[in-house]
């Protein structure tokens, strides 16, 4: 098949109110799942309409389905997602571009990104970032990293989506791991918690969330330290339920009772069976503990209490990360896919 005329296309942003439009797009992106990642959860429709409804805190995301006009109709051929940091990071634009499969190597992912690149110039950013998944095998077939380079833009942060198959833990393995990092953590408590940060801890989560801007590596990539306060983290959980989300939380105090630590595990409401691991993080001055591997620990045995039927979780790290690579290696994280954030300079 020929290229697509851009004439051809028309791009239309989709509206919060607009149902039908939102499902075509969740449609889209389960159709583009289904092709390229057949071994992983499908979209959630709720997370999906949540999403558009309800921006996440300090930022501005708007989603454009491209249509082909053809007789009798008007196919959906792709999309594009742009989010705008309103907060922090106020000179970049983060993005997702998506082509139905049966439409691909016709030029609509060039005419999304033009689109999109005009966008993010309009609103004064100076660069796109990206997130693109890539074969663990750097001989396999990689369209999404072939597509990122021809575009102009480079690799700015190398990282490794681990897989974890729940089921074949050897609970003697995590037992083991508990118990070697209680004895390093005699001085601390443990606290859990499923959806919302408790009240009294909001100050804390907001301190520890700021830090993962600036304590996980970013290697080249241009990302600018985030600030958290209580406000944004009641906004981000509030987000997060409306977009069905089921947070389970693990964190360490200290002996003065302040919350130094925490780890999350964030799955979807119509896939129970799948979860992401979220933030991990320890205050500076409490390393050394072992608390990240603690925390890590229990909280898996917390979550697959409050979801029995959980099988699968994915976690991604940094190759420039390897404290937190090891104690998922150690838990039964398995190397499962490659990804990279890239970056375009406008």
């Amino acid at each position: 098949m020929g290229n697509v005329g851009v004439s051809a296309l028309s791009l239309t942003a989709v509206q919060p109110s607009d149902e039908a439009a939102i499902r075509q797009w969740y449609e889209l992106c389960r159709t583009v799942a289904r092709a390229d990642q057949p071994d992983d959860p499908p979209p959630c429709w709720v997370h999906e309409l949540g999403r558009v409804r309800h921006p996440w805190p300090g930022e501005d995301e708007t989603v454009w389905l491209a249509r082909l006009s053809e007789p009798g109709s008007d196919v959906v051929v792709g999309g594009c997602l742009l989010n705008l940091p309103t907060l922090d990071n106020l000179e970049n634009a983060t993005v997702d571009i998506v082509v139905a499969p049966e439409y691909r190597r016709r030029g609509v992912g060039r005419a999304l990104l033009d689109h999109v690149r005009t966008e993010a110039a309009r609103q004064g950013r100076v660069r796109l970032i990206a997130h693109v998944s890539q074969p663990l095998d750097p001989a396999a077939s990689d369209p999404g990293g072939r597509f990122a380079a021809s575009s102009g833009a480079e690799l700015g942060l190398v990282e490794t989506q681990r897989r974890l198959d729940v089921g074949s833990i050897d609970p003697a393995v995590l037992t083991r791991l508990d118990e070697q990092a209680r004895a390093r953590a005699r001085d601390y408590s443990l606290v859990q918690w499923v959806g919302s940060t408790p009240e009294r801890w909001l100050d804390d989560m907001a301190y520890l969330t700021g830090r993962m801007s600036t304590d996980a590596p970013m290697d080249d990539l241009q990302w600018e330290a985030e600030s958290y306060d209580a406000a944004r983290i009641r906004a981000r959980d509030a987000c997060r339920l409306a977009c069905g989300r089921h947070t389970v939380t693990t964190g360490a105090l200290d002996g003065a009772g302040r919350l130094v630590a925490f780890t999350q595990l964030g799955g979807y409401s119509t896939v129970t069976w799948y979860a992401h691991q979220w933030d991990t993080i320890v205050a500076p001055e409490h390393r050394g503990h072992r608390l990240g591997m603690l925390i890590k620990v229990v909280n898996l045995d917390y979550a697959r209490v409050q979801r029995p039927e959980l099988r699968v979780i994915d976690t991604w790290n940094a190759d420039s990360n390897p404290y937190m690579v090891g104690i998922n290696e150690a838990m039964g994280f398995r190397p499962h896919r490659r990804s990279g954030e890239w970056q375009l300079h406008l």
